[in-house]
């Protein structure tokens, strides 16, 4: 009931202000209209023109609505799933597609060929699939399962039999939650836990890194997560919207052996991720925990193999000076379609 009652106030609202608003234009448009209109399809253009331009724009009465939607039925858009207690999902971990084994099946191959790829170039591999929020924080999620996630969790098998790479599995001894309520990315907490294991990791085999590097924290800051923005919930009344987070401001201080004039040496670690690697401090917290210096390649957005695709095309003399490159990839990213980077590199690899 208050469902039907909160739709029909949305749709007599828009018609209300549809008829105070563009009475004149429509009334236009009907009086200007001939019989070729009706034929052809501008009489139909015309009106929607005149309807389009009679919508109020308001970030306030969206913000309105969609907070009203949020609190009332618990809509956080098309994209964002909404959870118990303010925690926010992305639905791209939770859906399921039709392609979703296709594209699965040419990662796990494009996973083959780009370890052979930077094998060949000389630096150790080191991969670090990035576990779904929905799988790690699964009890917020207010009576969905995270059922898609577990069924990306099978690809774990292709990576235990990848040669010449280390796969660091970051869902044993999760801290939970370790993820942001409103934001699809690790939280500080996760992202310094995701550092120290990777650092554990890269130890082993290089070795203990010999620079002195020291975290600095800041002040606490507002953080806006990405799901909230997605979901229009950063317009909406405080009352109605997802309340804000705090996180502290992390920066880090290196010192580097030799004179002010010398030349600093290059890094001898690459980090080529996804948004997770530029999110929460979790650079400065690799560094910390590596007690090295690390070159960022990583690519908002970049998905499965964005940031390290780059690199072997527009970087590959690189490869040959250093001695790790770290390979940071959500799991949701294994289902999504292929890029055209992922396709040229498939062609180019036969």
């Amino acid at each position: 009931m208050i469902r039907a009652l909160l739709v029909l106030a949305v749709i007599f609202s828009g018609l209300a202000a549809v008829l105070t608003r563009g009475h004149d234009a429509l009334g236009e448009v009907l009086r200007t209209t001939t019989v070729n209109d009706l034929t052809n399809g501008q009489f139909a253009q015309h009106i929607d023109k005149a309807i389009f331009n009679a919508v109020p724009r308001s970030s306030t009465l969206d913000g309105i609505v969609t907070g009203l939607g949020y609190r009332v039925l618990g809509d956080a858009g098309p994209q964002v799933r909404a959870g118990c207690g303010d925690w926010l999902y992305t639905v791209e971990e939770l859906r399921a597609e039709r392609h979703d084994s296709n594209n699965m099946a040419l990662r796990a191959e494009l996973l083959r060929r780009l370890t052979h790829a930077v094998r060949q170039a000389g630096p150790r591999l080191i991969i670090v699939p990035v576990p779904d929020k929905a799988e790690q924080v699964e009890d917020k999620l207010c009576g969905g399962t995270a059922v898609q996630s577990r069924l990306r969790d099978q690809f774990w098998n292709e990576l235990d039999h990848i040669e010449g790479a280390i796969v660091v599995d970051l869902r044993n001894d999760w801290p939970k939650p370790g993820y942001w309520k409103t934001d699809t990315h690790w939280d500080q907490i996760g992202a310094r836990f995701a550092a120290k294991q990777i650092a554990w990791a890269v130890s082993r085999t290089l070795g203990p890194g010999q620079e002195a590097v020291k975290l600095v924290d800041g002040s606490l800051r507002r953080r806006t997560g990405d799901l909230a923005r997605l979901s229009g919930l950063t317009d909406a009344p405080r009352s109605l919207a997802s309340a804000f987070e705090q996180e502290r401001e992390v920066k880090l201080d290196i010192t580097r052996s030799g004179g002010l004039l010398d030349d600093a040496p290059e890094p001898q670690i690459i980090l080529a991720g996804s948004s997770f690697s530029l999110n929460s401090g979790f650079f400065e917290y690799l560094q910390a925990s590596l007690s090295s210096e690390v070159a960022q390649v990583s690519q908002p957005g970049g998905g499965f193999a964005g940031a390290l695709l780059e690199t072997l095309d527009k970087r590959a003399g690189s490869l040959e000076k250093v001695k790790a490159v770290i390979w940071e990839w959500p799991m949701r990213s294994l289902v999504s379609s292929p890029s055209e980077a992922e396709k040229n590199f498939m062609r180019q690899t036969r």
